[in-house]
């Protein structure tokens, strides 16, 4: 948008310096028309201070244009960079995917040794469950 509107200003200012030096008669006063309107009678400081408008006008789309081409190079800097973490992130995913499904492979063949998932006392016998639930008590409660 930012960019539109700045070369819309830049051509604009740029047609309306175009018409100012071609029909300037090197006179005191120049009458000012619009598409076969006469508009008025300018003097010279008029006129001088028109082309100052004329070239701010002009700088302030130059301006625009910039600021949208500043803005445009840091969103794609940031779209890069969320690819990057993107790409990172499912690299990452598929290599932890393979590692699940190598331990899952290793545990229905037998060959994987994951250890134990919990801490069991010195003196528990091996061969017996760890659990919470005592004898007599229900599992369900």
């Amino acid at each position: 948008m930012l960019l539109i509107l700045g070369v819309l200003l830049v051509v604009v200012s740029v047609a309306a310096a175009a018409l100012l030096i071609a029909y300037n008669s090197g006179g005191t006063t120049e009458t000012v028309s619009l598409f076969g309107w006469n508009i008025g009678d300018v003097n010279l400081m008029q006129a001088f201070i028109a082309g100052i408008v004329v070239g701010l006008v002009f700088l302030f789309g130059i301006s625009m244009i910039m600021r949208a081409g500043r803005r445009n190079r840091l969103n794609r800097a940031r779209y890069k960079e969320a690819r990057q973490q993107a790409r990172s992130a499912a690299a990452e995913r598929d290599e932890l995917a393979g590692q699940l499904q190598e331990e899952h492979h290793g545990q229905m063949t037998g060959t994987v040794d994951t250890g134990p998932r919990h801490a069991v006392p010195a003196d528990h016998p091996v061969d017996q469950p760890t659990t919470n639930i005592r004898p007599g008590q229900s599992p369900s409660r």
